[in-house]
């Protein structure tokens, strides 16, 4: 009987970390597409290149974040 209940834990816990990211994904998807327009724009005026630069490395570090946090551990 102990190997039903531990099948049972570890089923619950991978769908913990699978609603985790999902809740997770929502507010970086949406700030990935309010970035969008910016990041179309933003690289072609010279004063602020280094601004559409940092918005990207953010949003990378926030996806790296994410990704790392939904491993297993």
């Amino acid at each position: 009987m102990p190997t039903h209940w531990t099948g049972l834990l570890v089923g619950a816990r991978w769908a913990q970390r699978v609603l985790l990211v999902l809740f997770a994904l929502v507010p970086v998807l949406v700030v990935t597409l309010a970035f969008v327009p910016a990041l179309l724009f933003l690289p072609f005026l010279r004063s602020r290149t280094a601004h559409a630069l940092t918005m990207v490395g953010r949003l990378a570090a926030w996806t790296r974040a994410l990704l790392v946090a939904s491993r297993e551990r």
